[in-house]
């Protein structure tokens, strides 16, 4: 089956966004965008295994400030029309905030942020004047209160979601939908890169994760059902809510012993 439109997915190799790929390869070309050449050619041959249709890949850091344009730049030279663009690549750092490396700090920001941003602005517009897109930008559970121990990661999850929440009221006269995925704790590689580890038990342990495959179908599930925001999970959905009802007070001192011994 030949495919005339394309799925721009980030952080494409691993977790809930290799899951976004293998959902989306069945009614769309991909665009696979990641910083590891080596895990990109895999994830594509995996899919292409699995009788995906045409698979692009794109090796970039997208810690760097301008990896947005060079993104955009490189689907515009190959003529690729991207129909759905999902911005689903972010990072964390877990510590204290006043003893973590500033190099790490600015990555996240960068990652989690001003390439997110400029990549909405860049496929938006061009989503605009034709009338019709999709982008589904993932956020966190986090987002939705302060957590100490990543307490920069989190607030860097609650600008992902305002921010798409307002661009989505931005282009919903014009036929581009966004929508935001904030999943709780889930099964991939991001507890070990942000340092927090895979203890079974306890605030973050692997029994309070989901399967990344759960979150892709949600997310996937909202975005065409052109939902302003889609919280994974009852319990998660649970946390999220009252959150909004309680002092904020209290919501920072609930987080501060939920995940101090984390």
């Amino acid at each position: 089956m030949t495919f005339k439109k394309y799925a721009l997915i980030t952080g494409a190799t691993s977790g809930i966004g290799k899951e976004f790929a293998s959902i989306l390869s069945k009614s769309h070309n991909l665009v696979l965008v990641a910083r590891n050449q080596k895990k990109l050619e895999t994830t594509k041959k995996y899919l292409l295994d699995e009788e995906a249709p045409d698979i692009q890949t794109i090796c970039c850091n997208l810690n760097e400030t301008q990896s947005a344009e060079y993104i955009f730049r490189e689907c515009e030279k190959k003529s690729l029309n991207i129909e759905i663009l999902i911005n689903n690549a972010g990072v964390g750092v877990f510590g204290e905030h006043i003893s973590l490396e500033d190099s790490k700090v600015i990555d996240m920001l960068n990652l989690n942020i001003i390439t997110l941003t400029f990549l909405c602005k860049y496929f938006a517009k061009k989503m605009k004047k034709n009338g019709s897109g999709y982008i589904l930008n993932v956020a966190s559970l986090a987002a939705y209160q302060p957590v100490p121990s990543i307490a920069a990661y989190a607030a860097s999850k609650s600008y992902v979601l305002n921010f798409s929440e307002a661009l989505s009221k931005e282009l919903e006269d014009y036929g581009v939908v966004v929508t935001c995925l904030s999943p709780g704790h889930t099964k991939t590689n991001f507890f070990k890169s942000a340092g927090i580890g895979d203890k079974e038990e306890g605030f973050y342990g692997l029994k309070t994760r989901i399967s990344p495959r759960k979150v892709a179908e949600i997310g996937l599930k909202a975005l065409f059902a052109k939902r302003l925001s889609v919280i994974p999970g009852i319990k998660n959905n649970f946390l999220a809510n009252i959150n909004r009802f309680s002092p904020r007070s209290l919501t920072a001192k609930i987080s501060k012993i939920l995940t101090k011994n984390a």
